[in-house]
């Protein structure tokens, strides 16, 4: 049980626990081929040099011929990786390197854009005869063993074949070399899409960035030139004010084959329609008796949201006086406030309309009523237009307002490649220092059959734009209830909540809450009159998280980032039906990481429990370049007979440098962390498991495996240590974090947030008056009180 008088530590690190030079890490042996033999390499390179010849008879050599330019215009093309050799670590640099080119994209995991001409091809093929003719029978020919600088004998290639080595071993790592084809260009086009950009007169056109000012310029006018005769004009060509980092382009609407002509013209990434967005309208479930309202007393100050949505009217007396400020971007005879409405009376009354409603806030919310969503029936709103009425309300109100509800649904779902809208959404949520909860977004089909093997059967159920936000907290919905003619029972996920994983395997949705159940157990909420009506949707579980947030930010002692909000959301939360930490690779991609709680229920601890902050930056320039704690506060009484024992759980937040033009490598660092421990011998030993599904054996540390069970290159992750009984160890406990870059270039500073708990499950150990003493000799740290204890609101 928590208790007030046990309250959590904000820990400041020491100088001494950032650590300057490199991660010591022992260095790699020799890249395994995925082929052994020359027989296997052989082969493997004939059907190489056979896909080059189709690229260039079918591909590289009729473009060449066909467009303006073409001669001086690269050609993309596919580097399909083997899913065993998808780590960067197998990436072809060299060979790339030697034919002069580079990657200017990826998308999918494992597949990297290459531009190429005919000259560059021909090039890869010289190579590729050159290495055929130097592979040795068996790759331990050509290895060595030497004694390195710390006397140990390693592994390492032969000097005389390092080269040849490390071709061989990049080219096994291709498993197909492939065209960029039409419908790569077109993935995001369907008819409904097709429908739209003939409604809008316009059509978004991404172009690859090839890192180069003056290539980038002569494919964008080649292309205005070769387009000039069908009418397109370049006062009519205008760049999309939307990321920074992209360069995207409106470009007006002809026809269905112009489309195709343009998508098939070089330097063209992605061609696709503006994102539109909707919200629902209908009331499904009514109880024609107004309920009694609630007022908030001006004496108190109120956790606050930012409700982006259809707005509330102004004749709602139920809603209209927790409305501190209100922007609308929608005129009133375009406007259908049934959904703001909904999603507003989850923010006041969820206790009051569904009595049964667990991990609530029940103490009133002061609401920012942000209306941007226009009444179906008159139309939708477009992504550029929702982005300039959000920006233009993150400008008068990102100071006041940390928390930002976006129930808002797409039909565009996430793919490998990062789309405009999400790329933009993640960089307000930086600009502003703003957290965005968004709805995972609704399975409008509904999955008919419950539980799912697994996810990946299927991608017509994965979570739809914004949903991948990195730096957003996405939201899935669960059962309200349930019975015997529903598909879910209670607390289970239900058919229409779309699932993750996010871009390059973020786990998505981030967290869950309650909705209703179809078709006999909606959610409850209020209509304009007051009168409870019921519903279902993703757009319902996520206010509820909104609220919890915002909760946060109104009782935490302190100025709370972003970063921490997010980490103490993710840290509280529990798998909602066995309350356990999810810890199932497949359950993150439904659940998240489990049910959110309030502050008060996880912050406070107890005689036999306690919870550690830390909360800092990776800092290059300044020598801080990884972090090992030693003497970590462990208590003392949960060390017996060389054995550690208890329950440890610890969640990592950090904010990693992002590029959207490299989709599935979004994120661009990494950090990992774990908690080791000095035994017999002087030995160190990882003591905690992994984020997902425990430890990976050694056979099956594939980058795949690792992004899917260790969350590798996921911004939250989490690892724990689980032994009543205990295990080898000792007092001497050390906590190391140590961050990954893709690029060094991009070692930009990492702020990150560290959440440790300690408990005996036992109830015996005195581990916070353990930890207390420790940190009162060896840290800074402070107690967090909550300013206050929430108080329940009821009616009158």
């Amino acid at each position: 049980m928590a208790d007030e008088g046990f309250p959590a530590k904000y820990i400041s690190l020491r100088s001494r626990d950032y650590q300057g030079g490199k991660v010591p890490i022992p260095p790699p042996s020799p890249s395994k081929w995925l082929y052994e033999n020359n027989r296997q390499i052989n082969s493997h390179l004939k059907r190489l040099l056979e896909q080059i010849d189709d690229l260039l008879q079918n591909h590289v050599t009729p473009k060449v011929n066909l467009y303006v330019n073409g001669n001086r215009l690269p050609i993309p093309i596919v580097f399909k990786m083997s899913d065993r050799k998808i780590a960067k670590s197998h990436r072809p640099d060299l060979l790339l390197q030697e034919i002069e080119t580079d990657i200017v994209a990826i998308h999918s995991i494992g597949r990297l854009i290459i531009p190429v001409t005919e000259d560059i091809l021909y090039s890869l093929k010289e190579i590729i005869y050159e290495i055929g003719d130097s592979i040795p029978v068996s790759r331990s020919e050509w290895i060595i063993t030497r004694k390195d600088r710390n006397g140990e004998y390693r592994e390492i290639v032969h000097p005389q074949f390092v080269r040849e080595y490390e071709l061989i071993h990049e080219l096994t790592s291709i498993e197909d070399i492939l065209p960029y084809k039409l419908n790569d260009v077109l993935q995001c086009m369907n008819a409904q899409e097709y429908s739209n950009a003939k409604e809008d007169g316009q059509i978004k056109i991404r172009f690859f960035d090839y890192f180069n000012q003056d290539l980038n310029v002569l494919v964008f006018e080649s292309f205005l030139k070769q387009f000039r005769p069908l009418g397109i004009r370049r006062g009519q060509v205008k760049l999309l004010n939307f990321s920074n980092k992209l360069k995207t382009y409106l470009v007006p609407y002809i026809n269905p084959e112009t489309i195709e002509a343009m998508a098939s013209f070089p330097g063209v990434e992605f061609v696709s329609s503006l994102v539109r967005f909707t919200s629902n309208d209908q009331e499904k479930f009514i109880n024609r008796q107004a309920m009694e309202r609630l007022l908030p007393n001006k004496e108190i100050s109120y956790p606050k949201v930012a409700l982006v949505d259809s707005g509330i009217s102004e004749q709602n007396k139920y809603l209209t006086p927790w409305i501190n400020h209100k922007e609308l971007y929608v005129p009133l005879n375009r406007q259908n406030n049934y959904h703001g409405e909904f999603i507003g009376g989850l923010l006041i009354y969820p206790h009051i309309v569904n009595p049964n409603l667990k991990n609530v806030v029940d103490t009133g919310i002061n609401i920012l009523d942000v209306t941007v969503m226009p009444d179906e029936k008159k139309g939708t709103i477009r992504e550029d237009e929702l982005i300039e009425s959000l920006s233009d309300a993150l400008e008068l109100y990102s100071d006041e307002y940390k928390v930002w509800n976006l129930s808002l649904g797409s039909i565009s779902l996430c793919s490998g490649a990062v789309s405009d809208f999400t790329a933009v959404i993640d960089e307000l949520q930086d600009i502003y220092n703003v957290n965005f909860v968004i709805a995972a977004g609704n399975y409008s089909d509904m999955r008919d059959s419950w539980p799912v093997d697994t996810p990946f059967e299927n991608e017509n159920d994965r979570i739809s734009v914004p949903a991948d936000s990195i730096r957003g907290i996405t939201v899935g919905a669960i059962a309200i209830n349930g019975d015997d003619t529903t598909l879910v029972q209670e607390e289970d996920i239900v058919p229409y909540s779309r699932r993750g994983p996010g871009v390059g395997y973020s786990i998505k949705p981030d967290v869950v809450h309650y909705s209703g159940n179809p078709i006999n157990h909606p959610i409850f909420s209020i209509n304009t009159n007051g009168q409870v009506i019921g519903d279902f949707g993703t757009s319902y579980s996520t206010p509820l998280v909104s609220a919890i947030l915002a909760e946060y930010y109104q009782l935490y002692p302190q100025n709370l980032s972003k970063t921490l909000s997010k980490a103490l959301l993710i840290h509280g939360s529990r798998h909602p039906i066995t309350n356990k930490r999810v810890n199932i690779a497949k359950d993150h991609y439904y659940f998240g990481f489990g049910l959110p709680k309030r502050l008060p229920e996880f912050l406070y601890g107890n005689e036999h429990e306690i919870t550690m902050i830390f909360e800092d930056q990776l800092n290059y320039e300044l020598g801080r370049n990884w972090v090992q704690i030693a003497e970590f506060p462990f208590p003392p009484s949960l060390v017996e007979n060389d054995k550690v024992r208890g329950e440890i759980l610890i969640t990592l937040a950090y904010e990693p440098h992002l590029n959207p033009k490299l989709g599935s490598e979004y994120c661009r660092s990494n950090i990992d962390l774990r908690l080791i421990t000095e035994t017999d011998g002087n030995k160190l030993v990882t003591i905690t498991k992994g984020s997902s599904a425990g430890e990976i054996g050694g056979e099956e540390r594939w980058e795949k495996m690792q992004m899917t069970k260790e969350l590798k290159w996921s911004p939250v992750k989490q690892i724990e240590f689980a032994a009543p009984r205990g295990t080898k160890g000792s007092s001497n406990v050390i906590l190391e974090l140590f961050p990954i870059w893709r690029d060094t270039s991009e070692r930009t500073i990492l702020p990150y947030v560290v959440i440790v708990t300690i408990r005996d499950p036992k109830g015996i150990a005195p581990v916070y008056s353990d930890v207390s003493n420790i940190l009162r000799q060896s840290f800074q740290s402070s107690d967090l009180a909550l300013k206050y204890t929430p108080t329940r609101i009821i009616g009158r």
